[in-house]
């Protein structure tokens, strides 16, 4: 039997370990309730993809009722995210039916997803940084300000980005792996990101080389095995959703390289992301730039994975904020990382001048901590973050008192030229199975009013239209008349201009699909 001296011995590692597991844990959750914030307390969407392109095509198969996208009428999407969605819509009706309980289902299942990096970023901190250490590390992850507005969101690049930091930590945890199911599920999640964000295939193939540039042939065949069961996994879904294996990545480079689709969205020089990038960061980017550098000398991985994602995609025309969230991941973990070291180098600083061990440690974990949230408080209250937290947040209440309210038999938008449809989100908001329409000016207006007795405005209509405004919320207002709307025909959404013609030659085959924007729900 242990002595109390042993039982001592015995005890202190195992309550290290508690503190470590309890510490972690209140990580994740303060990760997912700050994720949540900016998707369900105070809405926003600033780009339709997250919602056009994965919550609502799950709607409709869900519920019957969805717009369509160009990209799913023509089959350029896989329906990877959207089948994932559509299952967490279907999972949240245990509980109850619509969008008060399907979104916060989506949003906690996509916030659980980011707060990956929290803990990837925790055991990569432990072995050289003790506990104290670690915490400090997933600290920076859980609360920087661009993983807090992005994480939740159901854009690919999001989902792209947390899968690629899992893989990497996966396959280069700080000791050579030689799990054959551990080097299976990084070959795995690595296929996976490339199946979910076609355009981080260089990142893949050179996070696939660097963790293997010394493997033996065993360890090299786990991984490829891994990757090649996702691969053949997307390829099956494609050829049943889509008509034959990978249609959904052979489609999307044709459109958007040989067509030129992308380029009709925007076209942005060079060192757009480098300029923006340090726009957002405002008075912290020297903080992020140095605890960066810190933590890419110990995960050069990292670094050089982020550098690539970079580098590519400053090369594509059309760039968006939202596509580099997977480089800028992988930089906050290291600067998590930086954070850890700089409060160890801090801590020996201070003992060597003579400070008691407890109170170095404590000293240079609150300056660490107070160093960061200084920092995050800057970026989260910059121009950028806050412009992004404001986009479509009127909208999208809107849409939620609409579908809160009496049960419309068509709904209206008008004032933003046609394009209404954008900042609604959807029937994944209103989730109401009447048509919708949005009139591009006021003839259009006029002719299209019977369809609909609700319209949501940002200019008010004619007088004679017979509305009354019932509520606004900021420059979005609400305006009802009694229910006397004759439905028509919705119009489908647009395409891009250079798919126009190709959309005609091929209407016949495809008539089932531009033809259905909306359906009964079930």
């Amino acid at each position: 039997m242990p002595t109390g001296a042993g039982r001592k011995h015995l005890l202190v590692p195992f309550l290290t370990q508690r503190r470590g597991e309890i510490g972690l844990a209140a990580l994740v959750a303060v990760a997912i309730l700050l994720r949540l914030q900016p998707v369900l307390v105070e809405p926003s969407a600033v780009w339709p993809d997250e919602i056009f392109q994965t919550a609502e095509p799950a709607h409709r198969l869900v519920y019957g009722s969805g717009l369509v996208a160009w990209e799913f009428q023509l089959g350029v999407r896989s329906w990877l995210l959207p089948g994932l969605i559509a299952g967490l819509m279907e999972l949240s009706r245990i509980i109850g039916d619509g969008p008060d309980y399907y979104l916060p289902v989506i949003a906690v299942g996509f916030a659980a997803l980011a707060a990956a990096p929290v803990v990837c970023c925790f055991l990569w901190c432990r072995p050289a940084f003790g506990l104290r250490g670690a915490l400090l590390g997933g600290m920076v992850v859980a609360v920087a300000p661009e993983l807090v507005y992005f994480g939740a969101r159901t854009l690919s690049e999001v989902v792209a980005a947390h899968l690629l930091v899992i893989a990497l930590h996966v396959l280069e945890p700080g000791y050579r792996v030689t799990s054959r199911r551990r080097l299976f599920a990084g070959g795995a999640l690595l296929a996976l990101v490339f199946v979910t964000r076609v355009q981080l295939l260089p990142a893949v193939a050179v996070a696939m080389l660097w963790t293997n540039r010394r493997a033996d042939r065993g360890r090299r065949a786990a991984v490829v095995a891994g990757a090649a069961a996702i691969l053949a996994t997307a390829g099956v879904l494609d050829t049943l959703t889509l008509g034959y294996p990978f249609a959904s990545v052979w489609r999307y480079v044709i459109y958007n390289i040989y067509y030129g689709v992308s380029a009709t969205f925007g076209i942005e020089p060079w060192q757009y992301y480098f300029l923006g990038e340090l726009g957002v960061w405002g008075g912290a980017g020297v903080t992020v730039l140095l605890l960066t550098m810190i933590g890419g000398w110990r995960l050069p991985l990292l670094l050089v994975v982020a550098v690539v994602i970079l580098i590519v995609h400053s090369g594509i025309a059309h760039k968006e904020y939202r596509f580099i969230y997977p480089a800028i991941v992988p930089l906050t973990v290291l600067a998590g990382v930086g954070l850890a070291q700089m409060a160890s180098w801090g801590r020996e600083w201070l003992t060597g001048r003579g400070a008691p061990e407890g109170g170095a440690a404590i000293a240079s974990a609150a300056f660490a901590v107070a160093w960061w949230g200084l920092a995050s408080f800057q970026m989260w209250n910059g121009a950028t973050l806050l412009a992004f937290r404001q986009r479509t947040h009127d909208s999208l209440v809107a849409a939620s008192l609409v579908a809160h309210g009496p049960a419309p038999c068509g709904i209206g938008f008008y004032g933003l030229a046609g394009k209404d449809w954008i900042a609604y989100g959807g029937y994944t908001h209103f989730h109401r199975p009447a048509p919708m329409y949005w009139p591009k000016d006021e003839t259009a207006l006029t002719a299209a009013a019977d369809a609909f007795d609700t319209l949501l405005y940002t200019e008010p209509p004619p007088a004679a239209l017979g509305f009354t405004t019932q509520q606004c919320i900021g420059e979005v207002c609400i305006a009802q008349r009694p229910a006397h709307a004759e439905r028509s025909r919705m119009t489908p959404l647009p395409l891009p201009d250079p798919l126009v013609e190709l959309s005609l030659a091929s209407e016949g085959a495809d008539s089932t699909v531009h033809g259905r924007a909306a359906g009964g729900r079930r």
